[in-house]
């Protein structure tokens, strides 16, 4: 008896430190994804590049050198394709997902600024849990229709100012926020079956090269004229290590460890910390309306994460 108590001590000792790994690998994601999508808004801004040169080649870089980073580590990068239906999962993952996000969030960047494209991300639970109540018939519970609600109030406000009458961001910086909301949950939901049984690394760098091969494919970057310079070199390094390889890694890992939620709560910071480094670095001014819409929709996440009552 005395044993088995112990072993039940260690498990649960086990599980608590893998959750917290999960927590803080999520929290590391959220802040190099918040500190690096300013780099990205530098590019657009200063040295005139746009999403369709930065994405492609970004994902292309990226997803190389994170498969050549998961074979170092003696990771098995091929048995994914062996099994059809996760070779097509991944493939839908790494253009629905990766690219997806990828591309409609930095077009959002270049069209409206960091801190407010970002904040479009933290719609996905709202729009999945209409998505299940439209679709599947699932009605939503108190909490969930509380979350909704705040999103799209915070939304409403980001896009206002209080102000009803008009919009303060343009109709397509609009439209763009949303379809980052939207490829945010494939993203968030397509590659979830892959990660029991693949590495974290193996998934990202194979859903990084199908994107960046599709979207190469169709938006030809080599014939977007580019001025390159060693500030261009190093915006794009950074984003590529700091701001691509690391967090994915981290975001993925702690969905891994933790599961969704508590990966999405604590990956939050990225907001806050893409507001604020663009508001040092590059000078963006932010409304206190903003301020308040990012907190709505930022507290969507809090709300979901509320246990529901045992009966």
């Amino acid at each position: 008896m005395y044993l088995l108590e112990n072993m039940g001590i260690f498990r649960m000792t086990q599980d608590r430190k893998l959750r917290m790994k999960g927590c803080l690998y999520a929290f590391l994601a959220g802040v190099l994804w918040g500190v690096t999508s300013p780099a990205a808004q530098f590019l657009f801004e200063k040295k005139g590049i746009v999403s369709e040169w930065l994405v492609p080649y970004r994902l292309i870089s990226a997803g190389i050198l994170l498969l050549i980073y998961a074979k170092i580590k003696k990771q098995d990068i091929v048995s994914v394709w062996k099994d059809k239906n996760d070779g097509i999962r991944l493939v839908l993952f790494g253009i629905l997902g990766m690219m997806g996000m990828q591309f409609t969030f930095f077009s959002a960047v270049q069209e409206m600024n960091a801190g407010t494209a970002t904040i479009f991300q933290y719609l996905n639970p709202a729009i999945l849990i209409l998505f299940f109540a439209v679709v599947h018939k699932i009605m939503p519970s108190v909490k969930e229709m509380l979350a909704v609600c705040a999103a799209v109030a915070g939304i409403a406000v980001v896009a206002t100012h209080g102000d009803f009458s008009t919009l303060t961001i343009s109709g397509k910086g609009l439209f763009l926020g949303m379809l980052v909301a939207v490829t945010t949950c494939f993203y968030g939901v397509l590659p979830a079956p892959l990660l029991k049984r693949y590495s974290a690394e193996t998934v990202s760098a194979w859903g990084m090269i199908c994107g960046g091969t599709l979207l190469m494919a169709v938006v030809r970057p080599w014939r977007i004229p580019a001025v390159i310079d060693w500030q261009v070199i190093a915006a794009f390094l950074m984003i590529i290590t700091v701001g691509t390889i690391l967090p994915f890694c981290f975001y993925l890992s702690s969905v891994k460890y933790t599961g969704s939620v508590y990966a999405g709560l604590f990956s939050s910071v990225e907001p806050v910390a893409a507001t604020v480094v663009a508001a040092a670095a590059l000078g963006t001014t932010f409304m206190k309306m903003d301020l308040l819409g990012f907190a709505l929709v930022l507290s969507t996440l809090f709300i979901l994460a509320i246990p529901e009552k045992v009966r």
